[in-house]
């Protein structure tokens, strides 16, 4: 499917709704959505300014212009997302010669459709009675008993109370402070199925993850429509930065357009010494044209997706770099919101396969075969234990 077919079924599948204020109107439009992103921009700081001045610095710019702030950036990227124009915030701001950007806020999407919609429909019938292990995880060589370990991940929230996930809801985070989605509960149910890849546990129901068992926290950053703003996903991965002490794996399977800001603090969380795990999208194209796909640097690795026969997808994003491995992608079973399992593809859907790999392998993955097909020319290693 072409780019431009696949933004048209993104567009008419996710009703997006904004972050912050918006997040009580769950009937905004894509327009409204898309205006008010246009009023946030994002505001970043020169590197070397402390995290302990950030705070202090904020308060007085906004006292100053009688502004807003929808986020404070501490622990990635230094700065903060402000309710105005980035025309306005230049013309308030743009004497500080410790700010390097104003970058307009955006649209952020699960690189994937909803659990039950458009051609990845569930033709599964009932939940399975018993356990099952998805192609997915075998092929990967899993499953592993991942006990002690912790995967972020950076999504719709995670199903606080789901049977076959072991889920930190102390740790969790949501980015929207109003409305439903403000708990990081998932409403929507594809960060349910991006922790079962990772992590489902090993008992009786349902399915099994790669890294088994491990701990899986909610930082959600898109609402119950998987959608949100580039300012909000930022936000999720700044928390994650601040709390993680480098441990663990933040999977990351969403997307939009360029975005230097976010780029920069995935760049900086994998810095940290968290393991990222990317999604590579789901457009057909060059991964560069997407963030944070196109992120690279120490502890991240951008995903595409094969089916299983180890073919490359074909609505996977390609290019070396940003891509580092495929894994399997298509037809998908994991964990759904509310309990049982779900079977859909996507780009999210091999993200974490790759995160439970690096959660095992302490980020020395191995591999096993490549992508059949690859169209950028260079097949990529499919991601193994």
């Amino acid at each position: 499917m072409k780019p431009s077919k696949i933004a048209q079924l993104l567009t008419l599948m996710l009703t997006p709704v904004a972050f912050q204020s918006a997040a009580e109107q769950p009937t905004h439009s894509t327009a409204t959505m898309q205006l008010e992103a246009k009023q946030t921009c994002i505001v970043q700081f020169n590197d070397s300014i402390s995290k302990f001045d950030v705070d202090g610095r904020v308060r007085g710019m906004l006292s100053a212009s009688n502004a807003q702030a929808k986020h404070v950036y501490k622990h990635s990227i230094k700065g903060f997302a402000v309710k105005m124009s980035c025309s306005e915030a230049r013309s308030a701001f743009g004497s500080d010669s410790d700010i390097v950007s104003f970058e307009p806020d955006s649209l952020v999407f699960v690189s994937a459709p909803p659990p039950g919609k458009g051609k990845n429909k569930d033709n599964s019938g009932d939940p399975p009675a018993n356990q099952q292990t998805p192609w997915g995880i075998t092929r990967v060589g899993g499953p592993v008993d991942g006990s002690g370990k912790i995967a972020w991940v950076i999504d719709t929230g995670i199903d606080l109370d789901h049977p076959d996930l072991n889920v930190d809801r102390g740790l969790g985070f949501s980015a929207f402070t109003s409305g439903k989605d403000r708990s990081p509960d998932d409403g929507h149910g594809h960060g349910t199925h991006v922790a079962g890849t990772i992590a489902a546990v090993d008992n009786s129901i349902d399915v099994v993850g790669v890294a088994a068992g491990a701990t899986v926290v909610p930082i959600k950053v898109l609402n119950r429509n998987g959608s949100g703003t580039t300012s909000g996903v930022i936000a999720g991965v700044d928390y994650v930065a601040s709390v993680a002490n480098g441990q663990g794996c933040a999977n990351i399977s969403l997307g939009g357009g360029v975005s230097p800001s976010l780029d920069a603090a995935v760049e900086a969380l994998g810095g940290s010494g968290v393991m990222v795990s990317l999604a590579a999208g789901n457009s057909s194209q060059d991964a560069n044209n997407a963030s944070p796909a196109r992120a690279n640097g120490a502890n991240i690795w951008t995903i595409s997706a094969t089916n299983s026969n180890d073919v490359f997808a074909s609505f996977s994003n390609y290019g070396n770099p940003p891509v580092d491995y495929a894994a399997p992608g298509v037809s998908v079973l994991s964990t759904k919101k509310g309990g049982g399992t779900v079977s859909y593809s996507g780009t999210s859907m091999a993200a974490p396969h790759a995160c439970g790999v690096l959660l095992m392998t302490n980020g020395s993955p191995n591999s096993n075969g490549f992508a059949v097909g690859d169209p950028d020319g260079s097949p990529d290693p499919i991601i193994s234990l």
